[in-house]
């Protein structure tokens, strides 16, 4: 699903990686930054931690349009700058939309990489952070006609609380998490690889969550593929034996083979065969009976059976 994103064959908006100490995320991203630059008319480049020089490699430099939050974030030097760069202040809310509009080039769509959006979020409330991605998002609303195609942010997961974890996750159409362990990204002749958990929400609304193994070319081309899960044969130990709920009682809750056959004989009245006649009684005539026996105090007159009425 990574190299899905990466290439463009699964749509996404927002992706934004996930990175720890132990596994540095600036490859992918580097990664995005080469591929992006491809296929996309012009890229953004939002430098806040690590020069531009960075991620150059491998891409296209003629579409990327760098924007310097490193060199002076705080405006300290703010008489040494060069007024043709485009730097970025830390001292004010963030404006990703509005550095965008100021450069030159009109083409569109476009792509923005932003390489890490920890130091904004130390700085300002992550409700600011998201609206300024969210504005990002709803470019192609506004009057200019500027349209942002996919916007790719690091962040460092280890540096925040869950609150500003789940706000960024909440956003973000495509979630990579870079994951500890044997496989941390290491560097060699053979290039980068690592593991990765991604969890991408189609526009369908179709949630899919796959771990995967990556690995990136020393040419910063991205590969992966699902890690398999190992199976683990089953262990066969003693089975613990199991109480018996009925030992232990101060009454019985057992038959014996004698009460059995006495309990199977008994003739319950709702069985079909009580209903057949027994030879000693008589036959049922159709219809109700009704059977009255009078008491010592009774008085009954044949003649006139209504003597005890008041008329």
């Amino acid at each position: 699903m990574l190299q899905q994103v990466l290439e463009g064959t699964e749509a996404s908006s927002l992706v934004v990686v996930e990175d720890c100490v132990e596994h540095d995320g600036r490859p992918v991203l580097h990664c995005f930054c080469s591929e992006l630059s491809k296929r996309c008319d012009s890229v953004h480049l939002f430098h806040l931690e690590n020069p531009a020089e960075g991620f150059l490699a491998g891409a296209n430099i003629s579409k990327i349009h760098s924007h310097d939050g490193f060199s002076d974030p705080l405006r300290w030097e703010e008489q040494k700058r060069d007024s043709s760069a485009d730097r970025i202040d830390l001292t004010s809310p963030p404006d990703f939309l509005g550095h965008i509009k100021k450069t030159p080039s009109k083409a569109s769509p476009v792509a923005v990489v932003i390489d890490s959006l920890t130091p904004l979020l130390q700085k300002y409330p992550g409700y600011v952070i998201c609206r300024a991605l969210q504005r990002l998002l709803r470019a192609r609303l506004e009057s200019d006609g500027t349209e942002v195609s996919q916007v790719v942010a690091g962040f460092h997961g280890d540096l925040h609380d869950n609150s500003t974890a789940a706000a960024l996750r909440h956003m973000a159409t495509t979630w990579v998490q870079l994951q500890e362990g044997a496989e941390s990204p290491t560097q060699g002749g053979a290039g980068f690889h690592g593991n990765c958990e991604v969890l991408h929400r189609r526009k369908s609304g179709k949630v899919i969550r796959q771990d995967e193994v990556y690995h990136i070319s020393p040419q910063w081309s991205l590969t992966s593929r699902v890690q398999k899960t190992p199976v683990r044969p089953a262990v066969q130990g003693e089975q613990e034996p199991q109480a018996d709920p009925t030992a232990n009682l101060t009454f019985n809750l057992r038959l014996t083979d004698t009460e059995k056959e006495a309990r199977s004989r008994v003739v319950l009245p709702y069985m079909h065969h009580q209903r057949k006649r027994a030879p000693d009684r008589p036959a049922a005539t159709p219809g109700g009976q009704i059977f009255y026996q009078p008491d010592d105090v009774d008085d009954f007159d044949e003649e006139d059976p209504d003597d005890d009425l008041d008329f």
